[in-house]
């Protein structure tokens, strides 16, 4: 990133942090005060930083001592190593980053930098609402299994079991389409929301097309076993489960539900009404298709389980998603 520009973001992300302490700073003070349980992270919100309505994103550079305190958020966030070799903590797990690498956390996600220092380091912010996200990674979501399970693990388990990934293989071209991206969030020129919303699904799919693993939720077993089931979610039975993972099906029927607080059955039929919502609203896709996608035979049992769950039928669902967009 071109040493101008970083200058600006630099001015940007000053100016912000004072605006930010100034309309706020109260009420946050007195919500920690009023924290019983002080174990538990502050959550910051997303209207905390999406306050300009003439960007659909946040962006800024992390100061040393903000990001030294654990903390989560109720949005995605994405962090690009511009220089340097801090250390992040995420949901416990030690971190040691390097230039270029980035990480992609679910909202709830907890975190914060063990080891950082302004002078060697630089770490980029960009804040994306839920929505935005969604809607930047739909085109290629589907064709990614890894970033698919990812998404609908925090739609299901959500703060039970925040995530995130941690990429370290990216593209040479990366850092010149985040250096755009700033670019445009700074310049506010026309069409600027329209580039910003195009370069995040550039950025993902480049992301995605190059990075060889996935990001690590813990290295225990039973970590494995959910992240199998999410990943084969159309065709895995419970006995097919235990058997890859040398379980007694009824022992591993145990264990699944103590680690997600659902049968296996309920699991797969959330894992599919989940899919199925993206399908619905992101594609074009017939129901019939969408049905078939998801791994069920029965187009009518599939029919009974969306209603029961969304008080809608899937053709109703997508027509009042539908409508409800056009009026944005």
């Amino acid at each position: 990133m071109n040493q101008e520009l970083i200058k600006r973001l630099w001015m940007h992300t000053d100016k912000i942090d004072e605006e930010i302490e100034f309309k706020h700073k109260d009420k946050y003070y007195e919500e920690r005060i009023k924290n019983p349980m002080p174990h538990i992270p502050p959550l910051l919100p997303a209207e905390l930083f999406l306050s300009d309505a003439s960007s659909p994103i946040f962006m800024s550079f992390h100061h040393e001592e903000g990001n030294m305190n654990r903390h989560a958020h109720d949005f995605f966030e994405l962090i690009y190593v511009c220089k340097g070799c801090p250390i992040g903590v995420i949901n416990d797990q030690e971190i040691e980053l390097k230039e270029g690498n980035l990480c992609i956390m679910n909202p709830n996600a907890a975190h914060f930098f063990k080891q950082y220092s302004e002078t060697t380091d630089l770490i980029l912010n960009i804040v994306l609402p839920k929505d935005l996200f969604q809607k930047s990674i739909f085109r290629i979501l589907f064709n990614d299994p890894v970033l698919n399970a990812f998404f609908i693990r925090y739609r299901l388990e959500n703060e039970d079991q925040p995530s995130f990934l941690y990429l370290q293989h990216l593209d040479k071209d990366i850092d010149h389409f985040i250096e755009v991206l700033v670019k445009e969030y700074l310049d506010k020129m026309q069409y600027s929301q329209v580039i910003i919303e195009s370069l995040l699904t550039l950025i993902f799919s480049f992301i995605l097309r190059n990075y060889k693993e996935k990001s690590s939720h813990g290295n225990n077993t039973m970590t494995e076993i959910i992240d199998y089931i999410y990943l084969n979610y159309q065709t895995v039975t419970m006995n097919h489960v235990a058997e890859h993972f040398n379980y007694h099906p009824k022992y591993l029927s145990t264990l699944i539900h103590r680690q997600t607080g659902q049968t296996f059955r309920s699991l797969i039929v959330n894992i599919k009404l989940q899919n199925a919502l993206n399908y619905l609203l992101y594609t074009d896709y017939s129901i019939d298709q969408i049905v078939d996608l998801i791994g069920y035979k029965d187009k009518s049992s599939f029919y009974s389980l969306f209603k029961k769950e969304y008080r809608l039928s899937p053709a109703e669902y997508r027509k009042q998603y539908s409508l409800l967009q056009s009026k944005l």
